[in-house]
């Protein structure tokens, strides 16, 4: 949110944190970025917290992990996902329909907020992490999304996407590239090379967002399968180059602050 806020959009996180310094930290760091925390709640969440550490490997290459415990070994709180209830007070307050729908986290109440903007014409993208334990919420969230966007990493199969023809997805693959496919076969790109990688942490984040700037900002919306093919590869190919960019800087944010 933060990053498509600093490309001129208007953003808008749905979100249930929590009081702690955590939670008012991250509030305090979205209203130093301009991000609108009219659908942010601090009342009755949970913040969670990825310690993120940069080192550099046996090959010399500057490589990271992450962790979810603090300096004394307690584990952070997890992430609390929005009830349905406080998903329909979204949908009773808000007064426009967002051009974008993003999510990344799968629940009844975020599939809820999906299907409501889909229904009212905002473009709706999906970049899960994994399948989850709920097979049946996660399909449902890919057949309400226009873009589905993942990580080699994170989902291998992209044969259980087949049977979809009104959709686009995206697999990234790190230093191979990336995959898409838009109702026809799975197209590959090369990756952008990028010789000072500094940090690699954020690279899917910028990634996402200049996709969506690239192919929305200031644009008619229009229907994702009537993209044509080589303005897709064309935004396809500047997001990578964006995403790239941005492992020459420390911290997923650090491109912002240049």
């Amino acid at each position: 949110m933060m990053i498509l806020s600093h490309m001129g959009w208007d953003a808008y996180p749905i979100a249930r944190l929590d009081g702690t310094k955590d939670g008012v930290r991250v509030l305090d760091d979205m209203k130093k970025h301009r991000v609108h925390t009219d659908f942010v709640s601090t009342q009755d969440g949970k913040t969670p917290v990825i310690v993120q550490h940069n080192f550099i490997n046996k090959d010399g290459v500057p490589t990271h992990k992450f962790e979810s415990r603090n300096n004394i070994g307690r584990f952070y709180l997890d992430f609390k996902s929005l009830t349905l209830k406080q998903a329909n007070e979204v949908i009773e307050r808000i007064d426009f329909v967002p051009k974008v729908f993003f999510f990344d986290r799968v629940s009844p109440a975020i599939l809820k907020l999906a299907t409501t903007f889909k229904e009212k014409g905002s473009m709706i993208f999906f970049e899960p992490s994994s399948r989850g334990g709920n097979v049946s919420l996660f399909n449902k969230c890919v057949e309400v999304s226009d873009i589905v966007k993942f990580s080699e990493q994170r989902i291998k199969d992209i044969n259980q996407f087949k049977d979809y023809k009104d959709k686009l997805f995206i697999q990234t693959q790190g230093a191979k590239g990336l995959s898409y496919r838009l109702s026809g076969d799975w197209k590959h790109l090369e990756p952008v090379a990028n010789k000072k990688v500094v940090d690699t942490a954020g690279a899917g984040d910028w990634t996402a967002a200049a996709l969506i700037n690239n192919l929305f900002k200031d644009k008619v919306m229009f229907g994702i399968c009537d993209l044509l093919e080589s303005d897709l590869e064309t935004a396809l190919k500047e997001a990578q180059k964006v995403g790239a960019e941005s492992c020459s800087y420390e911290g997923a944010r650090g491109m912002m602050q240049q």
